[in-house]
């Protein structure tokens, strides 16, 4: 073999070599504090650490899982996997040691901020959700994961993105920062604190005490969705809900809405069921108030149709009995009218004749029957001559004519 020009391959099968040839890496036993842990295959796959530097460990097959935190001793051999250029201890045994400083520390915090009421400052989640404010990295998938649960069933709920870090030195300290601005605007319904899943060291920002108290301050009910079902954070202890991961928590605001509106739905059937119940026990009601009524009113018209008889009838006898003695005294008003009326007309009868007598004794017309005449002139009668000059036409009326005369000569009397 060329020692001065290898292929990949080549290098990492000698590297393996010399860890399986040395005797020194077999059956060690080691004691560390559990920092990581997960299943994969039926394979435990295990993080150890002290003060100054992690242990990579990888158990095949089944067995006991020891917990975050927890100290343990592990005996088994260092192996390194030449396909994939990685130095791991291949653990053949675990054995508990007592609880680890993380997890003490952890377990303290966590019991100071419970006494001090932290985990009880939980505001209610609203009955209904039409805005959502969203805590999380804008890089990656949680944003994607939780928009699309939500515009898949309940598209008119809005997202109001507040972006932070969620690993790495200060990230406790930007999610804090924004638990607080989005309570200052007031603008979303809840708020969602959310991460994807990711190592124990990744999770840290969310097990801090500025964190926990910034959501246990809230206002504005908070959902931790962080990390995976098996994650446990100081944030999902303050939180008004734990989701144990940003989709679930998208569910979960889904489900709330489908509830307000099953809710909602249910009422308005009750009311509808209601109403009809009502309404058919008025109408049997009213159909027996109207049968009472009906019968009632029979009865009272009956008598009443035949108390109007009755009364009809006297009234009809009254006015037969008014009527005939109106019409024997008008019959008898006649009878004194027409004989008053004859004696009337006799007497003036009798005083025309009487007038007309003087008046024709008086009559010009008889004067001239007897061989007198009228003279007119103009139209107007000649009293006499001293009216008349030589000249004048005349009309003179005589008893059987007229006659149109010229005055030639005027005399009077003694003349």
């Amino acid at each position: 073999m060329d020692r001065n020009r290898l292929t990949v391959s080549q290098l990492n099968n000698y590297i393996k070599g010399v860890f399986d040839d040395e005797l020194i890496l077999k059956n060690i036993t080691v004691f560390g504090e559990v920092f990581e842990s997960s299943t994969s295959g039926g394979n435990l796959f295990l993080t150890l650490k002290d003060e100054n530097s992690i242990l990579r460990c990888i158990r095949f097959g089944g067995g006991f899982v020891p917990k975050i935190g927890d100290s343990v001793i592990v005996n088994g051999s260092v192996d390194y996997y030449a396909k994939g250029n990685r130095v791991s201890f291949r653990v053949r045994t675990i054995d508990i040691q007592g609880e680890g400083v993380l997890r003490r520390e952890f377990l303290e915090m966590k019991n100071r901020l419970e006494k001090e009421g932290l985990f009880e400052c939980k505001v209610a989640l609203p009955s209904v959700i039409k805005k959502v404010g969203l805590v999380t990295s804008e890089e990656g998938a949680v944003l994607h994961d939780i928009t699309s649960v939500l515009e898949k069933n309940h598209g008119y709920i809005g997202v109001i993105l507040y972006p932070v870090k969620v690993q790495g030195e200060g990230a406790e300290y930007d999610i804090a920062s924004a638990i607080v601005k989005a309570n200052e605007q007031k603008a979303c319904d809840v708020i969602v604190v959310a991460r994807g899943g990711g190592a124990n060291t990744d999770l840290a920002p969310f097990n801090t005490e500025v964190v926990a108290r910034a959501v246990a301050n809230s206002v504005i009910p908070i959902i931790s969705a962080v990390g995976h079902q098996v994650d446990y954070t100081l944030c999902d202890f303050c939180s008004a809900l734990r989701a144990g991961t940003p989709s679930i928590a998208a569910e979960n605001i889904c489900r709330i809405n489908e509830a307000f509106f099953g809710r909602f739905i249910s009422l308005c059937d009750r009311m509808n069921n209601a109403v009809k119940r009502l309404y058919l026990k008025r109408v049997s009601s009213t159909r027996s108030l109207v049968l009472k009524l009906t019968d009632s009113s029979h009865d009272i018209i009956y008598k009443r149709k035949n108390k109007i008889k009755a009364l009809v009838k006297r009234m009809s006898d009254s006015v037969n009995l008014k009527r005939k003695a109106i019409i024997k005294r008008v019959n008898a008003s006649y009878l004194k009218m027409q004989e008053s009326a004859i004696n009337f007309t006799n007497d003036k009868e009798q005083n025309l004749k009487d007038k007309v007598a003087l008046l024709h004794g008086a009559s010009p017309l008889k004067i001239i029957s007897s061989g007198y005449a009228k003279v007119y002139r103009n139209g107007k009668s000649v009293d006499g001559v001293a009216n008349l000059y030589s000249g004048d036409e005349v009309d003179v009326y005589m008893k059987d004519g007229t006659l149109s005369a010229s005055v030639t000569a005027v005399r009077k009397n003694g003349e």
